[in-house]
């Protein structure tokens, strides 16, 4: 089984670049799905030929998180494992061999939240009761487990709703991972507030959805 990555970007990350050489060359991954929510920025910044496993999109305006993600789940393949991926993050890429190696293990796996924090790589899967701090920057998930997140929800908590609809949520622990700051993903004056007022309607729709009113 090979893994599928999607990845909606803004590019603003200082680390996209150094991480997509290391998607192209893993033997692991057989495609790369990259949603370019700047509308245009992608092509102006990479070379597009020298990534043969990618494949872009680019809308005419900003998806946004959650319904990118739907998307790009959407263009894999049924047999594929599923890596969701922000754009921000810097980590060893053998940990996708581990993760094909277990698959028939993991069910929907995230990130641990000591992931930040160590230096040390020893990968280990745990269960895990509840979702926790770090767990969605990178996830895993096979492409006939996705729930599509439902409309409401553009920027935040499309992680809680897979993890909610999951028999089966763990962790991996010892990746060492680091992380761009906030601004790589809202580094504009003009978006913060744009970004601030689709997070308060993501958490009304939020507790919605956790009420049965919105689905």
């Amino acid at each position: 089984m090979m893994i599928e990555l999607v990845i909606p970007t803004m590019c603003k990350s200082p680390h996209l670049k150094t991480m997509l050489k290391r998607y192209e060359s893993n033997p692991y991954i057989s495609r790369i799905h990259i949603i370019d929510n700047s509308c245009g920025e992608f092509v102006k910044e990479y070379n597009t030929s020298e990534y043969f496993k990618l494949e872009l999109t680019t809308p005419t305006q900003n998806w946004y998180v959650n319904p990118s993600w739907n998307y790009g789940v959407s263009r894999c393949k049924l047999n594929s494992i599923v890596g969701i991926l922000n754009d921000d993050i810097l980590f060893d890429d053998d940990v996708f061999e581990y993760i094909v190696y277990f698959s028939d293990e993991m069910g929907i796996l995230g990130m641990h939240s000591d992931n930040f924090l160590t230096t040390e790589k020893a990968y280990e899967m745990v269960d895990i009761p509840h979702h926790i701090y770090g767990w969605g920057t990178m996830f895993f998930i096979e492409k006939r487990d996705w729930v599509p997140i439902p409309d409401g929800l553009k920027l935040f908590y499309g992680d809680s709703w897979q993890f909610g609809n999951s028999v089966k949520c763990r962790a991996l622990r010892g990746v060492p991972m680091k992380e761009s700051s906030m601004h790589a993903t809202v580094s504009h004056a003009d978006l913060i507030d744009e970004f601030r007022n689709i997070h308060e309607e993501d958490i009304q729709n939020w507790d919605r959805i956790k009420k049965g009113e919105l689905i």
